[in-house]
């Protein structure tokens, strides 16, 4: 594994954690490799950590996500949208080490390349209720 910037790692993990939405009954070590090569995206350690720890404690994160989703559940939510917010609740529940905000920027920025034009504010809307719930 290489050493890439963190955005491009939160990429990586973010396509990785899209498509196994489509594959729940993959192990996601075997996964998270495979999505990788096929895409030919790079990763790193940061990378599938990120996507490891998101993928082991998807009921959890998704039930943060349920709670500060007021009006909205999960299924109408677009899988993009929902992999977003998954990858930023999974950095601020299990990433000490992160602040929220960055993770909260990130998770924005994320929505501007690969989701709806609607998705960044809806999606800082509930990353910020998440932060406060924390």
């Amino acid at each position: 594994m290489q050493n890439i910037s963190r955005r491009a790692a939160r990429e990586c993990a973010l396509k990785a954690l899209y498509g196994f939405e489509f594959s729940r009954e993959a192990d996601p070590a075997d996964f998270f490799e495979l999505s990788c090569s096929e895409f030919e995206t790079a990763s790193d350690e940061f990378s599938k950590k990120l996507f490891m720890t998101a993928a082991s404690n998807l009921d959890a994160i998704d039930e943060t996500i349920a709670r500060n989703a007021k009006g909205w559940k999960a299924e109408r939510l677009s899988k993009m949208t929902l992999s977003i917010l998954r990858l930023c609740v999974c950095e601020m529940k299990y990433f000490d080490d992160i602040p929220s905000a960055v993770s909260m920027n990130e998770a924005v920025e994320l929505a501007k390349i690969y989701d709806g034009d609607d998705a960044p504010s809806f999606i800082n809307g509930i990353v910020n209720a998440v932060s406060k719930s924390l």
